[in-house]
């Protein structure tokens, strides 16, 4: 079957992308031919914008990774100062801290 065949005559058989194709090369086929480079360049440029590109994911999953090494790093200073806390037991210290923590997380969970 010709090309000119597949725009002009679809067949009830074929599958959803044939059917794009048909329509697509309809489409086309329906435009001055001095619009073609245009069109084309159109095209391309969609491609390359629906397209999956693994260079972002990786720059993605690398800054994922080096926040999460942070918050590791935040969490292991977080528990050496509490263990030395409570091996130096200053209670008053330890209290002052925790109120002054409390009161900034709840001013940040509160945005109003």
């Amino acid at each position: 079957m010709s090309q000119s065949d597949l725009i002009n005559k679809p067949e009830l058989s074929n599958t959803t992308k044939e059917n794009h194709l048909i329509e697509i090369l309809r489409e086309i086929q329906a435009t001055p031919k001095e619009y073609w480079p245009n069109l084309l360049q159109i095209m391309r440029v969609f491609r390359e914008s629906v397209t999956f590109k693994p260079e972002i994911f990786n720059h993605s999953q690398l800054e994922i990774d080096a926040q999460q090494q942070i918050l590791n790093q935040q969490h292991q200073a977080l528990k050496e100062l509490t263990k030395e806390w409570l091996e130096e037991g200053e209670q008053e210290e330890q209290t002052e801290t925790w109120e002054y923590l409390r009161q900034k997380q709840e001013i940040d969970d509160n945005p109003f």
